[in-house]
């Protein structure tokens, strides 16, 4: 079934690489084009290299985690409109409040997780 003809880009970023194979085959399954990172400091920068359409990322990673990328996309004024989900197995801190457009307690129901992404990118439009 594809949801998606356009072939919307979606950047997968998460440490854990079951979750990134995992994500990719189900994401290109429903016609997504997929990248993927292992932290948030190489994510930044293959945003910069190639814009997604929409990132989906875990919260706590090694080297730069979720929340200080999804901080320093809004901050750049070339990426700030890209919409953003974040996830994560833990508790966010009260005091962390990262500007992003969606967030979820792992494990996310795929299907709850495609219909927030397939919003986001509609309200791209």
């Amino acid at each position: 079934m594809d949801s998606n003809p356009d072939g919307k880009l979606i950047l997968v970023v998460d440490d854990e690489f079951d979750v990134l194979s995992a994500y990719t085959m189900l994401f290109e399954f429903r016609g997504f084009r997929v990248r993927t990172a292992p932290n948030g400091a190489e994510a930044l920068a293959a945003v910069r290299q190639q814009r997604p359409d929409i990132v989906v990322s875990d919260y706590m990673m090694p080297v730069m985690n979720g929340a200080a990328l999804c901080s320093a996309m809004r901050a750049d004024a070339a990426l700030h409109d890209i919409p953003f989900i974040l996830c994560s197995a833990g508790i966010l801190p009260r005091d962390l409040q990262p500007p992003c457009d969606s967030f979820f307690r792992k494990p996310v129901p795929f299907d709850t997780l495609l219909a927030a992404i397939n919003q986001l990118i509609g309200r791209r439009g």
